[in-house]
């Protein structure tokens, strides 16, 4: 009989493959100027990924803040990455005299969650403990 051991690490390196070629984001947006839209689920603080529609995208994800001259958050926008962006998987800040932006990009299912692009060190840490600790205990 084969043992279990075998099978974790192979549908645990299937489940870190992205199906198909589109990457699944968070789609939201707040402004504190926007009479029409009050609810605030898309800033850091107020995330509700629960709340908030997620859709597929070709090219990544993308998350932006636009303040301005005073450092006052005008946007937050979670949103597919535009065309003539690149994906950094990293977080760069574009500054004018009136206001400063920043937008990080990611190409992972949900990778906008946050504001800033989290390394996937812990992924490939779970799947390299599984492995050894399916090698050692086999049956």
């Amino acid at each position: 009989m084969e043992s279990i051991y075998y099978y974790v690490p192979l549908f645990t390196i299937l489940g870190l493959i992205s199906q198909g070629n589109c990457i699944k984001c968070y789609i939201c947006s707040f402004s504190p100027y926007d009479k029409n839209n009050r609810t605030d689920k898309c800033t850091e603080a107020n995330f509700q990924h629960e709340n908030v529609y997620s859709t597929n995208c070709k090219l990544g994800c993308e998350s932006v803040i636009q303040y301005d001259a005073n450092e006052e958050m005008e946007q937050w926008k979670r949103n597919c990455l535009q065309e003539g962006h690149k994906l950094t998987n990293d977080c760069e800040t574009e500054k004018t005299p009136a206001l400063r932006l920043v937008r990080c990009t990611c190409d992972r299912d949900l990778c906008n969650i946050s504001s800033t692009i989290t390394s996937h060190f812990a992924s490939i840490l779970s799947v390299a403990i599984t492995i050894i600790w399916g090698w050692n205990y086999k049956v």
